[in-house]
């Protein structure tokens, strides 16, 4: 080791324990009162909420009577809530350690003191709680005591009990007197007392003596250098020598512990003195505060618009049923009706959405078999080949009867336009490897070499943008304690559209997504309201609100009232691909070349062409997959629409952002797709 690096550890290890502790020191702590003439000096943290203060005016003499009110404390430089003020007369929570030394030599009835002593004696019993703890200490001519590794003349009592303590004192009093006079024994002995008592706890120590000390073997030193070891606690003496004269040592002695001594010269005065040492002892207020709960909150963006757009929806149908393992009942998930007479009310027109249209295709191949009576279907059913439904044709058959039966008895199809048919797996499976692949493969497969009966479902309907996608929230709690809970809610009117919980410090911010149900009421409402809720483990609750988000909101009605633009959306998912393939069969070539003819008339309308993938893969492979989607559409559409190709973009989406979750069938299914949204401005 090098001469740099001893000093280096030398002065690591002298400096070390003078670090400053990490836990709240009293000077992060600052205690006030706004009473005229208070001096308020913070005596000890109780603990965490809780201090204990001393209030005196200039002379040193107690302000009794304080409230909440007369008191203000801060925390690190921040205001705190004070909860409750009380004096040690009203304090049940907080014990008062009292030391009392007291003189009972025979001088005490040569100046006829005996009498007027008990009597003083009793003022300062009668503040004595069944929590505080009083020791006696008087002297004794024989039988010393071991305390603090001395031999001490005296006798001690400890109780909270009034009655054995003055008992303890009657004895000492009207007994036998000592002829001896140990009052620095005396002292030592209420010192030992107060070093083994609890060092949070408040102590006071208070010596009734003439000042004369004739037989002790040890010193007002001895007594000095004692008092350097302990901690803090006050300090009172009582002078009963003859004439004016202080005795200075006693002086010292008060004057050490922050106390007070008096002078009595005869016992008429010992009454008022023991009455105002009385109260010295009650002049501490025990202070509970909690640090308030505080926070912030913001949002952003500070308003959105909301826009009603037409909406011309072209959705493909999914000829796929999909069936349970091992099972050839159709599951419930697919709508059907229970009686043929139900079927006359139902119109494709009325469905909304990919999803909801998907959810009755066993009708609208019904519905359209009937509308079109030439037309025929085929109905393969298959199986996933693996497992219990391994080689099961008969199973892929049962299925797709199931499908025809259906058809045959709730819509009227005449069996002779359905053939059912069974294989394995499908003719274009999907993997074998996964669950998920098995169970894209059983189904029942619809086929028709009529054009209407899988045609596109179209749908003309009122949907609604936003300009922005979601909400970033910033809260901001300011919590001295930890957070038991918090909540943030997001909400327009009376309808709630997102809610956030936890517990401990919240995140910096969080991304809310405005996945609205009702748009046109959070449009109507004119605002987004976000709260923040929280509540700490003091209990302490806190409510705050951030400015509200202002809602614009462009209703097409309004628009055509007034003569202007309204916008118009065109949105069409019609390429459903087959598992890993981005190929374009003839009748979707049809479809996008029809498209293409739409762009044509609307030189006004931007084209977006997205390309998506089901979740089956690896993440790089999709995002590729999906990206020659879209390009063999936007190639199609290019030769369709001449001249359109610099209003026409394109791109691959992966598997990142889909379109459906995943979560089934049918979902991948619609995933394995690409959409073509065509958007522009219209007048009635």
């Amino acid at each position: 080791m090098t001469y740099r690096h001893a000093l280096l550890l030398f002065l690591a290890l002298v400096l070390l324990p003078s670090l400053p502790a990490l836990a709240l020191s009293p000077e992060d702590l600052r205690v006030e009162s706004h009473h005229p003439q208070a001096v308020v000096s913070l005596d000890r943290i109780i603990e965490d909420g809780k201090v204990l203060v001393r209030v005196a005016d200039a002379d040193n003499n107690p302000i009794l009577g304080l409230t909440a009110e007369d008191f203000a404390i801060t925390k690190l430089g921040r205001q705190a809530r004070i909860t409750q003020v009380e004096s040690f007369a009203e304090n049940i929570d907080v014990p008062r350690h009292i030391v009392l030394v007291l003189d009972n030599s025979d001088s005490m009835r040569q100046r006829n003191a005996v009498r007027p002593l008990l009597d003083a004696m009793d003022e300062v019993l009668k503040i004595v709680r069944p929590i505080d703890q009083v020791h006696l200490v008087v002297f004794a001519d024989r039988d010393p005591q071991r305390m603090g590794g001395r031999d001490l003349h005296v006798r001690t009592f400890s109780s909270s009990d009034r009655a054995m303590l003055k008992n303890f004192v009657d004895q000492a009093f009207l007994g036998r007197l000592t002829v001896n006079t140990f009052l620095y024994e005396a002292m030592l002995a209420g010192l030992d007392i107060i070093a083994r008592l609890p060092a949070e706890e408040p102590k006071f120590m208070v010596v009734f003596s003439d000042g004369e000390d004739l037989n002790s073997r040890y010193s007002r030193n001895d007594v000095t250098r004692a008092m350097e070891d302990f901690e803090r606690f006050e300090s009172y003496a009582i002078d009963f020598m003859p004439g004016p004269r202080v005795d200075p040592f006693l002086q010292s002695f008060a004057a050490r512990g922050g106390g007070k001594i008096w002078k009595a010269e005869e016992g008429a005065a010992l009454v008022p003195i023991f009455q105002e040492v009385a109260s010295k002892l009650q002049y501490n207020y025990v202070i509970s505060y909690l640090m308030p709960l505080e926070g912030r909150l913001a949002v952003s963006p500070s308003n959105l618009t909301i826009e009603e757009v037409r909406t011309i929806d072209a959705s493909p149908l999914l000829g796929h049923i999909y069936f349970a393992e091992g099972s050839s009942q159709i599951p419930a998930r697919y709508h059907r009706f229970s009686r043929q007479a139900d079927t006359a009310r139902f119109d494709e027109q009325d469905l909304r959405g990919t999803l909801e249209k998907y959810e009755y295709v066993l009708d609208i191949i019904g519905k359209r078999l009937r509308d079109n009576p030439d037309a025929k279907i085929r109905l393969v059913g298959t199986n996933a080949d693996f497992g219990p439904e391994r080689g099961r044709q008969d199973l892929s058959m049962m299925r797709a009867v199931e499908v025809r039966n259906y058809l045959q008895y709730i819509w009227n199809i005449a069996p002779e336009r359905i053939r059912v048919e069974a294989r394995n797996l499908p003719e274009k499976p999907s993997s074998s490897r996964i669950e998920e692949g098995r169970a894209d493969n059983r189904r029942v497969e619809i086929h028709s070499e009529h054009s209407a009966i899988l045609d596109l479902i179209r749908s003309t309907y009122t949907s609604h943008r936003l300009d922005t996608t979601a909400l970033i929230v910033r809260p901001l709690v300011d919590s001295f304690y930890d957070l038991d809970e918090w909540r943030i809610t997001v909400g327009a009117g009376e309808h709630s559209l997102a809610e956030l919980r936890g517990a401990g410090t919240p995140d910096e911010f969080y991304r809310v997504p405005l996945a609205m149900e009702r748009p046109h009421e959070v449009g109507e409402a004119g605002r987004i309201d976000v709260n923040l809720a929280a509540r700490d483990a003091r209990g302490q609750e806190l409510l705050v609100a951030a400015e509200p988000v202002a809602v614009r909101f462009i209703q097409t009605s309004q628009l055509l009232a007034q003569r202007l633009d309204f916008r118009v959306q065109e949105r069409y998912a019609l390429i459903l691909f087959d598992f890993d393939h981005h190929s374009i069969d003839a009748r979707n070539r049809h479809i996008v070349e029809q498209i293409g003819a739409r762009i044509r008339d609307l030189p006004q309308a931007g084209v977006e062409i997205v390309g998506h993938t089901d979740n089956i893969g690896s993440e790089a492979y999709n995002q590729q997959l999906s990206e020659r989607r879209a390009r063999a559409v936007y190639d199609l559409l290019r030769n369709a629409a001449p001249g359109a190709a610099e209003r026409i973009e394109y791109r691959g989406a992966g598997m990142i952002d889909p379109p459906y979750d995943n979560l089934s069938s049918e979902t991948r299914a619609f995933n394995r797709t690409v959409t073509i949204t065509l958007e522009y401005l219209a007048r009635e």
